[in-house]
């Protein structure tokens, strides 16, 4: 066991080290969430069962594979165009098996959605929702909302490993079901995954539930809210940030994670409702990261609207540590959930 936790602890070190940003909540957070479930499920049969699904490859890894399948390129056969660009895909690279699953994967659930203009390919909306942070809970057909967004995804994940029942549009298969649990466990806890905020042409907050949806008003996740630097030229955008607050986390605060998590409460009532319980946390905590914030007057690119965004003197302090209780909880439920899809025998 002692050997078990050393290697644990080194993984997570390691991922402080090499891993750079991948294409959703970025390497460290989906590893470190992958890796903590890992070690928490060791002994159980749940353990067992995620060696027989994946094999070779670890939770931690597999924790990454649906953001490393955006490099399938659907508008050039379906093939693999990220080759060496995220050191975090490697172990899925170079290998005609993995690639092949890739493909099959994008595939099958590529527009099968029926995805509506300027929206992206279905497999890419399993990974967030884009729910207006005034409502207090997840509720299903809400502005932000779909059959595919990340709530029903992962509801649909869970049934193909517990029932082997699927739940369209969602085409999983056993394999890639796990993956999008373990992925999709680490972007409900980074709460610009959930949580949208929308504003008006002044940059004031709206509300597109009340006041009537409206695309000018969308900040995509934060994705269009650009972020003013201490010299006053624009950073990146909000939603990149939060992907990248992990990558701020130092290896020992990496380390101590998985014994952090053994001492997380662990969620109440039917199993039935622990997604949309945690997809309702996720939006409360998406209010505390858009809390502080001023927002410039709505300005016209050739990318959409976009609104600049000024940041309170603490919000980089208070995020990492946000984001860094978040990754703890998202490891432990990630761990919950699989021991409840596979329960110890009497």
């Amino acid at each position: 066991m002692f050997t078990s936790l050393a290697r644990g602890a080194a993984a997570l070190s390691f991922l402080a080290a090499c891993c750079g940003q991948a294409y959703g909540f970025g390497a460290v957070g989906h590893n470190t969430v992958g890796e903590i479930a890992n070690q928490l499920i060791q002994g159980h049969r749940a353990a067992t069962e995620v060696k027989r699904i994946l094999g070779d490859v670890s939770l931690r890894d597999m924790a990454v594979w649906d953001d490393c399948v955006k490099g399938i390129d659907v508008y050039k056969d379906f093939k693999y165009t990220s080759t060496g660009r995220y050191p975090e895909c490697a172990v899925f690279e170079n290998k005609p098996d993995e690639e092949a699953r890739m493909r099959d994967y994008v595939k099958r659930n590529n527009e099968q959605c029926t995805p509506k203009p300027g929206e992206e390919s279905c497999h890419k909306q399993y990974h967030y929702a884009n729910v207006a942070i005034q409502r207090g809970r997840y509720q299903a057909g809400a502005i932000g909302t779909s059959d595919h967004d990340l709530v029903p995804a992962l509801k649909a994940a869970i049934l193909v490993l517990k029932a082997d029942k699927s739940t369209p549009p969602m085409d999983l298969n056993e394999r890639e079901a796990l993956a999008l649990v373990a992925h999709t466990m680490g972007d409900m806890h980074q709460p610009l995954h959930m949580g949208s905020l929308y504003l008006d042409a002044a940059g004031k907050v709206y509300d597109p539930d009340k006041q009537g949806a409206d695309g000018q008003t969308h900040t995509v996740g934060g994705n269009a809210i650009t972020l003013t630097k201490p010299d006053g030229t624009q950073g990146g955008n909000l939603h990149s940030y939060w992907d990248g607050l992990p990558n701020r986390l130092s290896a020992a605060q990496l380390a101590a994670m998985p014994a952090q998590a053994r001492l997380v409460t662990p969620t109440g009532g039917s199993p039935d409702l622990w997604v949309d319980e945690w997809a309702t946390e996720s939006l409360l905590q998406a209010q505390l990261s858009f809390e502080g914030l001023t927002f410039g007057p709505r300005q016209e690119t050739p990318r959409g609207p976009r609104w600049a965004a000024t940041l309170p003197k603490d919000y980089d302090a208070r995020s990492t540590e946000q984001i860094r209780l978040e990754l703890i909880k998202g490891g432990a439920r990630l761990a919950q959930l699989l021991m409840y899809i596979w329960p110890d025998k009497p």
